[in-house]
């Protein structure tokens, strides 16, 4: 895919990730999470359209046979193309879990729970879950036998999917968590709350500045592996046309510069921004001073960098051996 194609995807993603949190807030009881995101809008609308009358009620019926059917149909669909797996029997469970989830999602005061307003986020990270497990075990199936090509499309496939899920973790997870953290500064009546310890109270102003900034150093890992993915896009590109070509030994040099400025920022702004609660702690009415450490993304980039390591070794020892000769 091409860079201004995927700029767009993430663009819509991102701006689909806004809309739903600010739905949230303003109207939790459609848009009570995104893991329930679409089940439990739809399951919103098929009550509503069951219950405007008879045709209304049918038209749900059919509409509720129809969409759990749907990993039904994609089996059908590699089939009839010749690309079915023995994995892809599982989609027939996927069809039963989105029987059940859609049931529920519908008439949510059936489904048994201990805690309330966890039902539905429990339905849709249930059915996640399976999804999740099926996609990767078929591509790893796909992978195991695969041609250099195909594992070339499907590397540069799971890249675009990384950078929707560092999207996500951007403006889906971390802007979510940083609307409630507004939320919950605006309706204490208490000071700031510091490692279970409360003192006067302060105004709120100066807080809001520092949850954004907080917001800000959570993003920063993933931001730097977006920019990692992207360089890497191009890498593999460059490596497929010529392995130890000079735009191969320039994207690789580039990728590992750029990990290591990543890991470095990454530690530095969390420092800081710890530091600077410490100095403005008498005007904040709270405080995180956890330490946060983003492993995953820590990992990541230490993964990319070695792997960038190791073909700037191995280009280098191209160039000797043909000077060599």
């Amino acid at each position: 895919m091409k860079r201004k194609g995927m700029i767009g995807i993430l663009a819509a993603e991102a701006a689909a990730c806004v809309a739903f949190n600010l739905l949230q807030v303003n109207a939790s009881i459609a848009f009570s999470s995104l893991a329930a995101f679409p089940f439990e809008q739809m399951g919103y609308a098929l009550r509503t359209l069951s219950l405007s009358g008879a045709p209304g009620n049918a038209a749900a019926i059919l509409l509720y046979i129809g969409f759990s059917l749907l990993p039904c149909l994609a089996w059908l669909i590699l089939k009839k193309k010749g690309k079915l797996l023995s994995i892809d029997h599982a989609l027939y469970g996927l069809s039963i879990l989105l029987f059940i989830v859609h049931y529920y999602m519908i008439n949510p005061g059936l489904f048994p729970t201990e805690v309330p307003g966890t039902g539905k986020w429990m339905l849709g990270c249930m059915f996640y879950s399976a999804l999740s497990g099926y996609l990767v075990i078929r591509v790893l199936s796909v992978c195991r036998r695969a041609q250099p090509e195909t594992l070339h499309s499907v590397l540069q496939k799971l890249l675009i999917f990384l950078n929707m899920v560092f999207a996500y973790l951007i403006f889906g997870q971390g802007l979510g968590n940083l609307l409630k953290a507004i939320q919950n500064v605006g309706s204490m009546d208490s000071g700031p709350v510091m490692s279970g310890f409360v003192s006067g109270a302060q105004s709120p102003g100066m807080t809001y500045l520092f949850l954004g900034l907080g917001y800000l150093v959570d993003l920063l890992p993933y931001v730097f592996d977006m920019g990692i993915v992207f360089l890497a896009g191009q890498m593999l590109t460059a490596l497929k046309m010529d392995r130890y070509g000079d735009a191969s030994v320039e994207l690789t040099s580039r990728l590992a510069g750029f990990c290591t400025k990543a890991l470095g920022i990454t530690a530095a702004s969390d420092v800081g921004y710890n530091l600077l609660q410490i100095l403005f702690c008498s005007g904040l009415s709270q405080i995180d001073l956890e330490i946060h450490v983003p492993v995953i993304s820590i990992i990541f980039v230490l993964v990319v960098l070695l792997f960038a390591r190791y073909l700037q070794e191995d280009q280098k020892l191209k160039r000797e051996h043909d000077l060599i000769i």
